[in-house]
């Protein structure tokens, strides 16, 4: 199926969006102690052995409603990379030998509980870009030349981790670009075959996103404000039916 289907064109779809919106009351996000009370977030940490040093890890998460036995996701969401990663505690020598450990929902992930209830959903997989534990991009973009000179890959896009990837992808119903809009997202992404020039590529094809009119990158899930993340449901919302 030829890929504009799959891609939200703000100039196209805006007016749809404001009809949908002035058509019904407003609707807000619903609070996070009432989504920590239908949802639970897990995670697989590890550590990378560089020479001389451990770099941390986490090859996936996923949020599961506490009601459900699912075992098939709903959706894989690709972001940029792992956040959570304080309480990531022992961690394995390899994501094979990782195991599932409970973790705090953070506020992206809040965002993903309310598109999950939106769309009824029982579980959705996170995976990132990059593994690498690692929040400010001048220290990821050091860490990661460290990688590349040691030829050790750290990222499920590798294809190295082909075999895992597929099996990964294979296991959901949807697959959703979400990285936002960092230099390094987008390098990363055109890097691994993914997406570029405001599209995915063909072994891609299948995948949505929300494409943002001004740069041409996914957008992430929480934008800064709250208006702007309950616009973002309502677009993916169109977008996923």
């Amino acid at each position: 199926m030829a890929w504009e289907l799959f891609l939200y064109n703000e100039n196209v779809f805006d007016r749809l969006i404001l009809l949908i919106i002035e058509g019904r009351d407003w609707v807000s996000l619903i609070p996070a102690e009432q989504l920590k009370q239908i949802f639970s977030v897990e995670a697989k940490f590890y550590h990378a052995e560089l020479v001389n040093e451990k770099i941390l890890m986490r090859r996936e998460a996923r949020i599961a409603r506490n009601s459900s036995y699912a075992t098939r996701a709903d959706a894989v969401i690709v972001m940029i990379n792992p956040s959570n990663c304080a309480q990531a505690g022992e961690t394995a020598k390899s994501p094979w030998e990782a195991e599932w450990i409970s973790t705090q929902p953070n506020p992206t992930q809040y965002q993903l509980m309310n598109l999950m209830e939106r769309q009824g959903w029982n579980l959705v997989t996170l995976i990132n870009l990059s593994d690498i534990c690692e929040g400010n991009m001048g220290n990821f973009k050091i860490i990661e030349n460290k990688f590349n000179g040691a030829g050790v890959p750290h990222s499920i896009f590798q294809e190295e981790n082909a075999r895992e990837r597929e099996a990964l992808l294979d296991s959901a119903d949807h697959l959703i670009f979400a990285w936002g809009s960092t230099n390094v997202a987008k390098r990363l992404a055109i890097e691994f075959g993914l997406f570029q020039k405001g599209r995915p590529e063909e072994s891609y094809s299948h995948a949505k996103a929300l494409v943002a009119a001004e740069n041409g990158f996914p957008r992430h899930p929480k934008p800064a404000t709250v208006a702007d993340r309950v616009i973002w449901l309502d677009k993916m919302a169109v977008l996923l039916n």
